[in-house]
């Protein structure tokens, strides 16, 4: 059963890194609903393995981190509806070099 528990950390963990290393090298945007459902399930299988752990401060941060892909998602849905009910898209409010513009 602990090789079963590993291999879901692991594994849990590549996702979380592999979501961040697609959004750094510009492979996926940070504002997909993909990137949020990855972290999410990441989030969830290191929250499980941390609880099998017993390591409350990583179970901690990833529950966070999978409220914060929570709302991700949320806030990705909501984008849809409204681009699909004919609302103008918003503009990204960033540059090309991904700084915040104003």
């Amino acid at each position: 059963m602990s090789t079963l528990w590993e291999a879901m950390g692991w594994t849990c963990t590549v996702l979380l890194v592999g979501a961040y290393a697609l959004v750094a090298t510009r492979r996926l945007d940070a504002r997909s609903p993909t990137y949020h459902v990855l972290n999410l399930i990441g989030a969830i299988g290191l929250a499980a393995y941390s609880l099998y752990k017993v390591a409350w401060p990583q179970l901690a941060l990833n529950l966070f981190w999978g409220g914060v892909a929570v709302l991700g998602i949320v806030i990705a849905v909501v984008a849809a509806r409204k681009l699909s009910a004919g609302a103008p898209e918003a503009s990204p409010a960033f540059d090309e070099r991904g700084v915040r513009e104003g």
